[in-house]
């Protein structure tokens, strides 16, 4: 996610940036430093970072501190759809297994996670981050068999990211976009991501070093198509789901979906079910291979953050629409 300020109307590029500036300062000159503000900061200032800020003090440009150490909670909930499903069991190679149906299928993620971001320009944020995450992965199956299994898993995540933006009167436009690496425990490799977003909102002045900022945007996610994997089958398919889908069990040599199936995937099969109805399905692992995406990639975002001085700032921010999300950020700031 982005990490971005109201202190100073952004831009993305220098030569836009020194142009815009004389324009934001007669737009909006409450949020401007006043010619004895500049003066008294550029006596003291020593900061290499963000490059050029010199000269935006110079123009009236009130700079946040340019390095700042965040610690964020993450909690986000969608719809994932799951296509290309392969499995096997224990050292066998992953056979496709194209009779099995999905019906609703939802992912959500939980992580604290740290990050350090640096105001590489007054109008650019570089940032990298990690952290803990928690996962659970509920897949509703249709065909052949009707039943829900919930996975949970721990695991690692870590990227960087980079955020711009650009000031229209007391208004900003700011966009971010991240990569992300997240090693969950039951996923043989790491799920790669990336995040763009779009923010528009407006900043209020409430007085000394206190600023507001409140604004919506749009999110898109993306992450790699194929996961592969092994998990016990006992964790997939527990035995109380095992007691009412027993039946079904005991059948399924007699339905049409399990006649149309090659030798292979009849072992593979057979193999399954006789772990299920003899009650050692915690002990056999399933190797698995599958395609997925999320079912909305864009969601709504809305959200807020206050600047309680010059190193403190909260911010808080919700998804909506597609993709539910609540993420809460502290920021400290210090000079570089």
């Amino acid at each position: 996610m982005s990490r971005w300020r109201r202190y100073v109307p952004l831009v993305l590029s220098l030569a836009v940036s020194l142009a815009a500036a004389r324009r934001a300062g007669a737009q909006n000159p409450d949020l401007m430093l006043s010619q004895a503000e500049r003066d008294s900061i550029l006596k003291t200032y020593h900061n290499r970072f963000p490059i050029w800020g010199r000269k935006a003090v110079e123009r009236g440009f009130d700079l946040p501190k340019p390095l700042g150490f965040n610690v964020l909670g993450l909690y986000m909930k969608q719809n994932i759809d799951i296509t290309n499903l392969g499995i096997s069991t224990g050292d066998n190679p992953i056979v496709p297994i194209d009779v099995i149906k999905f019906g609703t299928n939802s992912s959500s993620v939980s992580s604290i996670s740290g990050r350090l971001d640096l105001w590489l320009f007054p109008f650019l944020n570089v940032y990298g981050f990690g952290g803990r995450v928690w996962a659970n992965t509920t897949v509703q199956l249709t065909t052949p068999i009707a039943f829900t299994s919930s996975v949970d898993q721990t695991g690692y995540t870590g990227g960087i990211g980079f955020t711009g933006a650009i000031g229209i009167k007391k208004n900003f436009l700011s966009a971010d976009v991240n990569w992300s690496w997240t090693k969950l425990e039951k996923l043989t490799e790491s799920v790669n991501g990336r995040i763009l977003s779009f923010r528009f909102g407006r900043n209020l002045k409430l007085g000394g070093e206190k600023r507001l900022a409140f604004w919506v945007g749009t999110m898109n996610q993306k992450f790699g198509r194929e996961t592969n994997g092994s998990i016990l089958l006992g964790d997939v398919i527990p035995p109380e789901t095992v007691d009412r889908i027993r039946t079904q069990l005991e059948n399924l040599n007699q339905t049409p979906w399990y006649a149309a199936l090659n030798p292979v995937q009849k072992a593979l099969v057979d193999q399954i079910v006789n772990a299920l109805l003899n009650s050692n399905a915690a002990d056999l692992k399933i190797n698995y291979r599958l395609n997925k995406a999320p079912s909305d990639p864009w969601n709504m975002l809305a959200g807020a953050s206050i600047d309680l001085n010059k190193r403190w700032t909260l911010r808080a921010e919700a998804g909506f629409i597609g993709r539910n999300s609540i993420l809460i950020n502290a920021v400290y700031r210090i000079d570089l």
